[in-house]
């Protein structure tokens, strides 16, 4: 068979995979859809053009301050609200196509009665949440809409351009709350008369289901009588530990996280500060929403899926096939220098690793590599992107943190380009000990004509054009991150229009995928934005910070307790919930300690790779899983990540106790 033929065929494969993944997916969460759950998805196709929009308002900022030196007055205010908006519609989007991320080891494992069980308790608590937010949000619309002696006025930004987009958003924020409570509603009904996907409604739950949530129900009940009747008297101390247990259990019950951290916030500030405290929650989301520095994540998210959806990543890997193919374990070689690549370009990893698993693992399998380290291979290296910039976990941290982004991109090359440099080596080390776990790719297909080595090539080109640009423009202080961003998302539109691969079906599902993406990121930010506030002014962030600086232990071995707490926490919970709830407190624990935070950066950067392999959470497994043949185990890929993840745990003991291996760079640069 021709290299062309079997090119042909793997694209078809592929094609065919993701239809199947698709029509699965739909034909799976269709059944607990309520009507205005789809209402809501089908109008989320508008909304999220509102992304593309933002992007376009951006672009043309970046051209009228670069090239006729007339920077806009108006563009960073609209770029914030018109991604604000989707922010808030994400939430409804992912809540009515059952995507908002959830710790799901015994939920998934469930059906019938007992999933319908779950279903109706998880619906009940994100009702109550959903509520409470409703009323926090109205407290702010009443302000921002009407004075105190009761005029219409709208609230405005006191910029020079004044506009009234907070009191726009305030309102989205109530109205957002107010369909969720009714989306809530409508999902109870449907548990309660068994009609949603995979629900049976004649087939009662399984005894322990019904103990285990009345056991769950009993702690948490016993726990809230000492919060509400308790309140403050109860202490930091106490409330803590109430605090970090009562996420513990109701993560258990299946019910989203982003909906856990809210609804934690909500009755901790109920207890401590009786109910006028909770327009506080509601505040600390809509400063969440209206950071500036968040709006690059939804662009990097579309360069993401652009990529995704055109051919440029399949013709990137296969220009690798010319850098390694003659290397002992050349297409796993290959494999993780076009990650590295794609990890340049994208920023986030769930869709690298479903492309690797699509692309790569069965070019590896039909070759006849060991299966532990093609998979491996696929879910460590589509996992660089927490390290490789753009990174969008480095963003986020930098956010929190206060640091710049433009340190932390320079300061996450070395230590990046490290870890693919020690997959690389473990590889080849492999392969060449036993030749068996990584064949060589046959002759012919290493053999081909030099105008066909050329055209490979060409694929190349575009996308480390995409890379350079973005990069370039934040070393270079061109730009800013969030407009480096929106070049990215230009750069991967016209390389793919120069490829004749524009359609308007690419357009509309990329900003659809952009929407949920973001949509579940976001709203696990605004729980954990909303906890952490709260638990800070309840004198938290002081408590555990007096605990450790007067703990007597010396700088290192606070520092190797904090990521002993990453790593536990990276068992269970997502990077961006462990990051807000963690950073406000372990940064400026650093800063008094002498160390450099933006060094801590890269160790919390490194730390949330080791998490995505690590079991039972660990997100790459189950992404790689959802496109791996049928006979691949969620057990087997797990055991196949433990190689990968003592890599990583190398890479990160090598970076904390040597921190000139991130640091050289970004000092090199201020240097000159």
């Amino acid at each position: 068979m021709s290299q062309d033929n079997l090119a042909a065929m793997t694209e078809v494969e592929i094609e065919a995979q993701l239809e199947a993944l698709k029509h699965a997916h739909d034909e799976g969460s269709a059944g607990a859809q309520t009507s205005l759950d789809r209402r809501i998805i089908s109008f989320g196709g508008v909304f999220s053009f509102l992304f593309a929009i933002a992007t376009v308002v951006s672009l043309y900022e970046i051209v009228m301050r670069y090239f006729f030196n007339a920077p806009t007055i108006w563009v960073h205010e609209t770029v914030i609200a018109l991604v604000a908006v989707c922010y808030l519609y994400g939430g409804m989007q992912c809540l009515a196509a059952d995507k908002h991320i959830r710790i799901g080891l015994i939920y998934f494992g469930t059906s019938g009665g007992t999933r319908r069980l779950l279903d109706f308790v998880n619906a009940l608590l994100s009702l109550f949440f959903a509520v409470a937010i409703a009323y926090a949000a109205y407290t702010m619309v009443e302000k921002s809409w009407w004075t105190p002696q009761g005029d219409f006025r709208l609230e405005r930004s006191g910029s020079a351009w004044n506009p009234i987009t907070p009191a726009l958003v305030k309102m989205g924020l109530f109205i957002t709350a107010v369909v969720l409570s009714v989306q809530s509603l409508g999902h109870i009904w449907v548990a309660f008369k068994g009609t949603g996907h995979r629900h049976a409604a004649g087939e009662p739950a399984s005894k322990f289901a019904i103990i285990g949530i009345a056991i769950i129900f009993t702690v948490l009940a016993i726990g809230g009588y000492f919060l509400f009747s308790e309140g403050r008297a109860l202490g930091i101390q106490t409330g803590s530990l109430l605090l970090v247990g009562s996420i513990m259990v109701l993560i258990l019950t299946g019910i989203p996280l982003a909906f856990v951290t809210g609804l934690i916030a909500i009755l901790f500030t109920m207890a401590w500060f009786g109910t006028m405290g909770v327009p506080l929650v509601s505040s600390r989301i809509y400063s969440f929403v209206n950071e500036y520095v968040l709006v690059a994540i939804p662009m990097f998210v579309l360069m993401a899926s652009l990529l995704d959806r055109s051919g440029m990543a399949r013709d990137l890997y296969d220009a690798m096939r010319l850098v390694a193919g003659r290397l002992k374990g050349g297409v796993a070689i290959q494999t993780l220098v076009a990650a590295v690549f794609l990890a340049s370009i994208s920023g986030i990893i769930g869709g690298e690793i479903v492309l690797l698993g699509l692309i790569a693992l069965p070019q590896m399998l039909r070759l006849g590599y060991n299966r532990a380290l093609a998979i491996g291979t696929v879910c460590a290296g589509g996992s660089l992107g927490t390290m490789i910039p753009p990174s969008i976990v480095l963003i986020v941290y930098g956010l929190t943190a206060s640091v710049s982004i433009g340190d932390l991109f320079l300061a996450t090359v070395t230590p990046g380009l490290m870890l693919a440099t020690f997959y690389i080596i473990y590889i080849y080390t492999r392969c060449t000990l036993d030749p068996s776990m990584g064949p060589s790719v046959p002759q012919e297909e290493l053999d081909m004509p030099l105008a066909e080595k050329l055209s490979k090539m060409k694929g190349v080109i575009l996308p480390v054009g995409v890379a350079f640009t973005v990069l370039g423009s934040i070393y270079g202080g061109v730009a800013s991150v969030t407009e480096a961003a929106a070049m990215g998302v230009l750069g991967v539109f016209v390389s793919a229009w120069i490829r004749g691969e524009v359609s308007w079906e690419l357009i509309t599902t990329s900003l659809k995928q952009t929407l949920e993406t973001c949509g579940m990121i976001i709203w696990i930010g605004l729980g954990a934005a909303a906890l952490v506030g709260v638990y800070n002014l309840m004198g938290g962030n002081r408590f555990i910070e007096s605990t450790i600086l007067n703990s007597g232990a010396s700088p290192m071995v606070i520092v190797l307790i904090m990521m002993g707490i990453l790593i536990v926490l990276g068992l269970f919970m997502d990077w961006i919930g462990i990051a807000l709830l963690t950073m406000p407190i372990f940064v400026p624990i650093i800063v008094k300690l002498g160390m450099d935070p933006v060094w801590f950066g890269i160790l919390f950067a490194m730390n949330m790779q080791v998490s995505y392999l690590s079991p039972p959470f660990g997100p790459a497994a189950f992404y790689l899983k959802s496109v791996a043949p049928q006979d691949i185990s969620l057990s087997e890929i797990f055991r196949a990540l433990l190689p990968f993840i003592a890599i990583q745990l190398f890479a990160l003991t090598l970076v904390l106790f040597f921190p000139e291996i991130a640091l050289w760079l970004p000092e090199w640069v201020k240097g000159d």
